[in-house]
């Protein structure tokens, strides 16, 4: 294998470990909402904070699996052409 086929493995790799911390935030994520959706206040600010919480986490959990899903298609790239040159 020639270098410029190991440099894109490297690559693929480090874009692997990105995407594979980019699931176990989404999972993170989805886990802290459910937990919010959970808590009971009878105080209307706590549950206006709770909810803009809760909004906050769900756009951050779509970026992050667009960014997943992103990474995905950039991931199948390399693969495929360093398998087509062996």
């Amino acid at each position: 294998m020639n270098q410029s086929n190991d440099k894109l493995l490297q690559i693929a790799d480090t874009l692997e470990h990105i995407n594979e911390q980019l699931i176990l935030l989404t999972i993170d994520t989805e886990h802290l909402m459910m937990a919010l959706q959970a808590v009971q206040v009878d105080c209307a600010i706590s549950k206006g904070v709770i909810n803009a919480v809760i909004m906050a986490l769900s756009g951050n959990a779509t970026i992050t699996e667009d960014l997943s899903g992103q990474l995905d298609g950039l991931l199948a790239v390399p693969q495929e052409e360093v398998t087509s040159h062996e």
